[in-house]
């Protein structure tokens, strides 16, 4: 599970903080978590930003300046060398 927060939530820069947990919600070590975000409706997609990771264990990007809209977010999460996934979800900001 991933739990991701958007902050401000409206167009402009942005932060986004991602907590990852296992099916029994507890911390799950990452090697490495990447983010993309893409309006499918407007044909954007920005490129890949490497999240950094922080000592409270969560993982920290910054979106200098991100439009209005309904966007696509994804992570590219690792744990291990052979062990990568993949997920999404819509988030929208005002």
């Amino acid at each position: 599970m991933a739990n991701v927060t958007v902050s401000p939530g409206r167009a402009g820069p942005v932060d986004i903080t991602i907590q990852l947990e296992t099916m029994e919600e507890k911390p799950l070590t990452a090697k490495a978590v990447s983010v993309t975000l893409s309006d499918a409706k407007a044909g954007k997609r920005l490129q890949a930003v490497q999240a950094e990771h922080s000592f409270d264990d969560s993982w920290h990007v910054r979106i200098p300046n991100l439009a209005a809209g309904r966007w696509m977010l994804g992570l590219g999460i690792s744990i291990a060398d052979s062990d990568t996934f993949s997920v999404e979800s819509p988030i929208l900001i005002k």
